[in-house]
């Protein structure tokens, strides 16, 4: 099994919460007044933008129209709505290729090979290997007309140009189709239900390409639309749409035209905030409430029903059942030490076979005080509060975010083959900075109406818990 305990990781530390009962009434307000500040400041992010792109009051009134429109679409009309999303999506990232490789992607290929896709249900390849098809294709194109892009001898051949961008708007074309495909097994749509999701794809893609505040206007009410979505279902926050919605029109409504500094400044502390109230919604999650207060009373029952247990300044709670003999351990030593690692319920998730040598200073600071209060021979139980184990992070599938763990431990003595321990290679990657923690995690959606690409961070964030 792997040795998860050995992944350090510091952000434990700077994520520590009350162990006071939580009060539930006072964190539904607080994420409630969250929200509202945040739907106001994304407002402020999008409008400032929209507005740096539309200066005219034409424009804008134009843009205005189009994302009101959108962002109140029908509720009742969910397919309607997800089939004109796809179209908008297409917009947003033929926008992006234009001005990133200086790619013309063409609206009626792609929607041509949309409606192929979506309507050949013979398809028997396994969605997962269509999707790596189209992923390599799409890849090879965009580099072959990045190239020419770049290219200024004056040698490109225009016509290969336009033949490769027609095939890359086809290729993307036939991902959305077979996600609308996806869409249908998933949730089971009608054939009333499928007609209307093409019914929406047709009349969003089918708009004139030269008209752009009618395609941001748009956009810009998806985009609503998906953000609002992706923080109910990672933070469990309700984005009011009437304050994003007065926030924006406002900003489009005023004459003035933003500059991109005034511009920086609004993104730069909208992702402040927004990372803040991530990190606000994470330690108030019913999970981590649950969690937290599990490990609260356990210790306390511990405590009062054995007095043999010493709680230090840090939260650490242990017995000492063998003291050992000689000094104690210091931090860069390397110890051999027996272990095995349970939860509150008494579960192990964790357990050495055999002797296992490593230095307090690569593990979590729970276990860390516990090896510096030993000595050779010494046995153990150390109870570790979610601060000074994994907290927010938790680590791989075994260890949930903010659970607080046992640890029965008994060092065997120091390790004589082993290498001094500034030049030994570690048995876990080096503990991971709280910063960079924290802005990798608040990554997993992005405030600033970029076109970012749609990997969350909480992929990320799983994939550094399990390293060793």
């Amino acid at each position: 099994m792997k040795k998860l305990f050995l992944a350090a990781l510091a952000i434990a530390g700077a994520l520590t919460m009350s162990a006071q009962e939580p009060d539930l009434e006072a964190i539904a307000k607080m994420k409630n007044i969250k929200a509202d500040s945040l739907a106001m400041m994304l407002g402020k992010v999008y409008g400032t933008q929209a507005a740096m792109n539309h200066t005219t009051p034409d424009a804008r009134k134009a843009l205005i129209k189009a994302f009101d429109e959108t962002i109140n679409a029908e509720k009742l009309d969910e397919q309607y709505s997800e089939g004109a999303s796809l179209a908008n999506e297409f917009f947003r990232v033929a926008q992006d290729m234009k001005k990133r490789n200086g790619i013309e992607m063409k609206s009626g290929s792609f929607a041509q090979a949309l409606r192929d896709r979506f309507a050949d249900t013979t398809i028997h390849m396994a969605m997962n290997q269509e999707v790596q098809t189209i992923n390599n294709e799409a890849k090879k194109l965009i580099q072959e007309l990045t190239a020419m892009h770049a290219d200024t001898t004056g040698t490109v051949d225009k016509a290969l140009v336009n033949l490769k961008s027609d095939s890359l708007s086809r290729n993307m074309g036939r991902f959305y189709g077979m996600q609308m495909q996806a869409m249908i097994k998933q949730k089971k749509l009608t054939a009333e239900q499928q007609a209307k999701l093409l019914e929406g794809f047709n009349s969003a893609i089918n708009v004139d390409e030269s008209n752009k505040p009618l395609i941001d206007g748009r956009m810009l009410g998806n985009d609503f639309n998906g953000l609002q979505q992706n923080i109910k279902r990672q933070m469990s926050l309700n984005i009011k749409k009437d304050l994003f919605t007065t926030t924006v029109i406002n900003i489009l409504n005023d004459p003035k035209v933003p500059t991109a500094d005034e511009f920086k400044a609004i993104d730069t502390e909208t992702q402040g905030y927004f990372r803040q109230v991530q990190a606000f919604a994470q330690e108030n999650s019913p999970e981590a409430l649950t969690n937290r207060t599990l490990g609260k009373k356990y210790i306390e029952n511990l405590m009062e029903k054995d007095p043999g247990y010493i709680q230090t300044p840090s939260g650490l709670v242990y017995k000492m059942t063998n003291p050992g003999k000689g000094n104690k351990f210091e931090a860069n030593d390397k110890i051999k030490v027996m272990y095995k690692g349970t939860h509150v319920d008494g579960k192990t998730f964790d357990e050495s076979k055999e002797p296992v040598t490593f230095a307090p200073s690569q593990v979590v600071p729970g276990f860390r005080e516990a090896l510096l209060l030993m000595r050779p021979g010494s046995k153990m139980t150390a109870v570790l509060p979610q601060e000074l184990a994994y907290g927010a992070r938790g680590a791989g599938q075994s260890i949930k975010p903010y659970e607080t763990l046992i640890f029965e431990i008994e060092t065997i003595g120091l390790d004589d083959t082993a290498k001094d321990a500034k030049d030994a290679k570690p048995a876990a990657k080096p503990a991971v900075k709280a910063s960079t923690a924290k802005a990798d995690n608040a990554k997993a959606v992005k405030p600033a109406a970029s076109k970012a690409k749609k990997a969350t961070a909480t992929k990320k964030a799983a994939k550094k818990s399990r390293r060793k």
